[in-house]
């Protein structure tokens, strides 16, 4: 794959490198604007707390992506910093080659929005109607998956049916990785459970992602 490959608006995640090459900080969100030549690209700056993050030059990063439902990702350092059309840009000199990677973890943006679910057992039960939804809220939204906080328990590795109201519906199935259960209560919330994205649309895990980057934009107009 080269870079001159990858589309306007592609969703990055950004991890900075220390100079010892161990990733710093947790991940940001990007976009990707364009590429000149084979190995010079131009993506978003990314934000940080509604601000946009001094990425210094001379830093380098991990660029990741997903496209047609895999992960990728390349190493690339920060070669200069500019501004287009009031946006804020970092102009990077890739490192090696565009790699397919196995899953991670991916970046996460704090959220509480509306999110529906319903215990699924079998795969043949996936539209069983008589399985009603419970309404709850989100901790936080990933590309990988989401947090969600619950009155009741559901145990690990159960498999449930969710509906993510973002921009708009979203449908997919997610696998339970993790439980907690709070000592005193949060608000009306007892649990917490990590969700990973069991089956999913590769054009619906995009949307979730270009929520997470809208968002952060969104902040960052406010100031």
């Amino acid at each position: 794959m080269k870079y001159s490959d990858l589309n306007l608006g592609l969703k990055l995640e950004l991890q900075l490198l220390g100079y010892d090459g161990r990733r710093i900080d947790k991940p940001f969100v990007s976009e990707f604007e364009w590429a000149v030549g084979n190995d010079t690209v131009f993506i978003a700056a990314p934000i940080h707390e509604g601000r946009l993050y001094p990425v210094q030059i001379g830093t380098r990063v991990i660029i990741s992506f997903i496209k047609e439902n895999n992960l990728f990702e390349f190493e690339a350092i920060v070669i200069d910093r500019e501004s287009k059309h009031n946006l804020a840009l970092l102009k990077i000199q890739a490192i090696g080659q565009i790699e397919k990677v196995q899953r991670r973890e991916f970046f996460r943006f704090d959220c509480c929005v509306p999110v529906n679910y319903r215990e699924v057992q079998l795969p043949k039960q996936e539209f069983k109607e008589d399985i009603q939804f419970i309404k709850t809220v989100t901790r936080d939204i990933s590309g990988g998956g989401l947090c969600m906080r619950l009155k009741e328990p559901v145990e690990q590795d159960k498999l449930i049916e969710c509906e993510l109201f973002i921009t708009s519906k979203i449908n997919f199935f997610g696998r339970v990785v993790r439980l907690t259960k709070y000592d005193t209560i949060q608000g009306i919330y007892r649990y917490e459970i990590g969700v990973v994205f069991e089956k999913i649309d590769a054009i619906v895990r995009e949307k979730v992602v270009g929520y997470i980057f809208q968002e952060q934009r969104r902040l960052l107009k406010k100031g």
